[in-house]
């Protein structure tokens, strides 16, 4: 309620601002008139200030009425029905204006950006692009709407449209986004491998590597071709490097050498020994005892941490463990695996949400790259 009161009164104080400080060319019998749209607007900016969001919209609705030939009325209008989550009313309220054949010019932008919003706020994104490209007929070089488009593309799983209008997002602002450019080429990479194009899989892979040596995707991508291909060489060259750039990332790997047993018995396993008797890493420890668990059984798993003579540092890593290897009778394995479900195991660096899998976008503020596995539980 706090964003949304600051957000009206805001809006609210604009228009207050636009009606007080036009130019003083009206005759003296409009001035009444002027007065007589300021007084609602008052009264609204007050009941804003008692936290009644309901009267104060009510005040605005009347100076539209008395106001009935100001477009910037209704904009601030708009804004307050979309900021009440009352999409419908936004929608149509911005649709009018832009059927006013005397509407501003300056204005037209202004109401394609607000009836793109809308219709992305309640979710309708074909409609929602649809307006951000008129507001780009108009302004092709508006940072707002591209960067909007960018999301909807991205939020569709529409790479290489994503990655036009990040091009054009680089030419306005006149800054690089090589990081974010290898992130959707990796997007790209895995889509095609799903979709059985190992060939393409592999091109756009190696163009995300070219851009960032550190992305983790692509190097996924790139490591599972080569299994797939047999290729032990490349694979064990593409481990070495995902451990080199990305070692946070590093354990994703495994359950990938794992399903391909020969691989993981001639070589895989050897350099996971190697990588642990380097740095004693934990997560790639737990992430190697939990792979093998899973697809193997626990008995072996129980081998892999004996032999490693691994123990748990953390709160984390110890409930880890438990879950992994806890007795079935066991009430604290218990527990530790209710909690291994659920547990929020990545954060972001920028946004702070907290996320249970590993995802290469954060789903609250859209960066790419950004969310870190978390070492310990905040006591």
């Amino acid at each position: 309620m706090n964003t949304i009161l600051l957000a009206i009164t805001a809006i609210a104080l604009v228009v207050l601002v636009a009606l007080v400080l036009r130019p003083v060319q009206r005759e003296e019998e409009q001035q009444a008139e002027e007065d007589a749209r300021i007084s609602p607007l008052l009264r609204g900016i007050n009941y804003l200030l008692c936290d009644e969001p309901d009267l104060a919209l009510k005040e605005m609705v009347q100076v539209a009425r008395l106001r009935s030939e100001a477009a910037d009325v209704y904009m601030a209008l708009g804004e307050m029905f979309r900021a009440k989550g009352e999409i419908g009313r936004a929608v149509r309220i911005h649709q009018n204006l832009l059927a006013r054949p005397d509407l501003p010019k300056a204005m037209h932008l202004q109401a394609h950006l607000a009836l793109a919003t809308d219709f992305q706020t309640g979710g309708l994104l074909d409609r929602a692009l649809y307006q951000y490209q008129k507001a780009l007929d108009i302004q092709s070089d508006h940072a707002g709407a591209l960067e909007a488009s960018l999301r909807i593309r991205e939020q569709s799983s529409e790479w290489l449209a994503a990655e036009a209008l990040l091009s054009r997002l680089e030419r306005v602002r006149n800054t690089s986004y090589g990081s974010h450019r290898a992130y959707l080429f990796s997007e790209m990479a895995r889509q095609c491998y799903r979709q059985g194009d190992s060939e393409q899989a592999g091109e756009y892979a190696a163009r995300a590597l070219e851009l960032d040596e550190g992305c983790a995707p692509a190097r996924l991508v790139e490591i599972e071709l080569a299994l797939q291909d047999d290729q032990s060489d490349a694979a064990q060259a593409g481990i070495r490097s995902l451990w080199q750039q990305a070692r946070e990332h590093f354990p994703l790997v495994i359950p990938m050498l794992l399903r391909h047993a020969s691989f993981y018995t001639q070589a895989g396993s050897a350099l996971l020994l190697e990588f642990w008797q380097q740095s004693h890493d934990a997560e790639l420890m737990l992430g190697w005892i939990e792979a093998v668990a899973r697809q193997q059984d626990i008995s072996a798993a129980r081998e892999i941490c004996d032999a490693a003579g691994f123990t748990p540092q953390s709160l984390r890593q110890s409930l880890r463990l438990h879950a992994i290897l806890g007795d079935e009778d066991d009430p604290h394995a218990r527990f530790a695996r209710k909690w291994r479900k659920t547990a929020r195991n990545y954060a972001c660096e920028k946004c702070g949400v907290e996320v249970v899998e590993m995802r290469w976008q954060c789903p609250q503020c859209h960066s790419w790259g950004s969310l870190h596995p978390k070492q310990d539980e905040v006591a």
